[in-house]
């Protein structure tokens, strides 16, 4: 009996069991049409889509193909385009190369500029040195000035010697021993009371006149004086220089003559040398003229060569200046000397403190100067290419710059006198000096060998004064 039992038990929960799984398997199927169902009209409407996409395909397959001609063209642009860069960069890359070359030469231009500006500096600063006597000319003369018309005769002044000389009054009868004096005493307005001069005295033109008709006696050469004819002409006042007239200075000095030296180895010394014969001889007015033209024609000589040494960074020009055969030549004590700086020039010899002396050959060969010059000394060693001649010949000599570039220059006539004559006119010689060293920065094209008064009319310079 309670086998049937759990056996019918079984059976029933068989049976329930078989009843929930039919149920389950019905709302499973009901489910899955469903679902099927509304997939169908999912996969309806994604059906008409893309009909909708294969219509619109279908229209736009032109312009598509049209982009596609489009990048194919840009393609080939681009292949072009980097065909283009690759030459550009091969074109950089030589340009680099060469700029890489130009800056090397920049940087050696750079290091040559340097060192034109080191010349020119070094330039500014002898021509500084050489002209502060005579650029503070001008602050002495005002000083002198405004005590000058207070001074009465007798004067007591301090002359080239140290000695203390009076002028009891002025001066009526003048003696000069000098040229360079004689150009002074006229210049400044006491010709008229010149009685006597040296033989070489022949500026200004009217002095030979007054020799030759008696009114001016001749009293010896420059270093060749007769006392005689000296006191023969009862002078007030004699003038003389330096050097080889002292000792007639002393002797004439001795007798109660009145000597007055006056100093002549810088340029300073001939402006101090006009103010001073215009002082004494009562002329001071027309003697501050003179130096002011004087100091204008050095000033607008030197700031011209300067303006064009520092355009063109050129190199000042080392000078040999040979004033007597053979080898006489200048030092830093010779006015000569100013003149070759004051326009621009070096000397090659400035370091020596002798004004004249002989040189050595070999001391010109190694100092190599750009330019030689030379007097003409009246004709006496010959024509002017005798002179140039006897210069080039010379054993070793024809390695010289200057005598290789043919700058081989001789003083002639007027233009020797105001070279070696330290007078009023030694500014001209500044003027005439600048330009056979530096000619272009005169427009000057050709530079002649021999430099007369002809040269100097072509020029433009004058040959006096006033």
């Amino acid at each position: 009996m309670p086998e049937k039992t759990v056996i019918w038990g079984v059976a029933i929960i068989a049976l329930i069991l078989s009843f929930i799984a039919l149920g389950f398997m019905y709302w499973q199927n009901q489910t899955l049409k469903a679902l099927i169902a509304k997939q169908g009209e999912e996969l309806s409407k994604l059906t008409q889509k893309l009909g909708s996409i294969e219509e619109g395909l279908a229209s736009n397959s032109g312009k598509i193909e049209d982009i596609r001609h489009e990048v194919s063209s840009m393609a080939r642009e681009v292949s072009s385009v980097k065909s283009s860069v690759s030459n550009m960069v091969g074109s950089l890359q030589s340009v680099q190369s060469g700029l890489s070359g130009v800056q090397g030469n920049v940087k050696e231009l750079s290091n040559t500029i340097r060192n034109v500006v080191t010349e020119v500096k070094s330039l500014a600063e002898r021509l500084a040195s050489v002209t502060s006597n005579v650029t503070s000319i001008q602050e002495q003369i005002k000083a002198v000035r405004e005590q000058v018309e207070s001074i009465r005769y007798p004067l007591t002044l301090t002359d080239a010697l140290g000695r203390q000389v009076t002028i009891p009054y002025k001066p009526q009868r003048i003696v000069s021993t000098a040229p360079s004096i004689t150009e002074i005493l006229f210049l400044v307005g006491a010709g008229k009371n010149v009685v006597g001069v040296d033989k070489f005295s022949n500026y200004p033109p009217i002095v030979k006149e007054l020799v030759k008709n008696g009114s001016i006696k001749v009293v010896g050469g420059f270093s060749t004086l007769s006392i005689e004819a000296i006191l023969m002409l009862k002078p007030d006042i004699v003038f003389m220089t330096t050097g080889v007239q002292e000792r007639y200075a002393k002797e004439l000095a001795g007798m109660g003559i009145t000597v007055f030296v006056l100093p002549t180895k810088s340029m300073a010394d001939v402006f101090s040398d006009v103010l001073t014969v215009g002082l004494i001889t009562g002329h001071f007015n027309k003697a501050l003229k003179v130096v002011e033209e004087m100091r204008n024609i050095i000033t607008s000589t030197r700031l011209k060569v300067e303006e064009y040494l520092n355009k063109t960074g050129g190199k000042p020009v080392k000078v040999y200046y040979e004033i007597y055969p053979d080898y006489w030549t200048v030092g830093r004590t010779s006015f000569i000397n100013d003149i070759i700086t004051l326009a621009g020039g070096v000397n090659i010899f400035e370091n020596e403190t002798t004004p004249y002396f002989v040189a050595s050959p070999e001391a010109v060969i190694a100092a190599n100067p750009d330019v030689i010059l030379m007097n003409y000394n009246y004709g006496y060693f010959g024509s002017v290419n005798d002179l140039i001649k006897r210069v080039t010949s010379r054993e070793g000599w024809a390695n010289i710059t200057a005598i290789k570039d043919g700058r081989i220059y001789v003083f002639s006539g007027v233009a020797e006198d105001i070279m070696v004559r330290p007078g009023p006119r030694a500014a001209l010689a500044v003027a005439l000096m600048a330009r056979v060293l530096y000619p272009q920065a005169f427009g000057i094209s050709v530079v002649p060998h021999n430099i007369n008064e002809t040269v100097m009319q072509e020029w433009g310079i004058p040959t006096s004064l006033g």
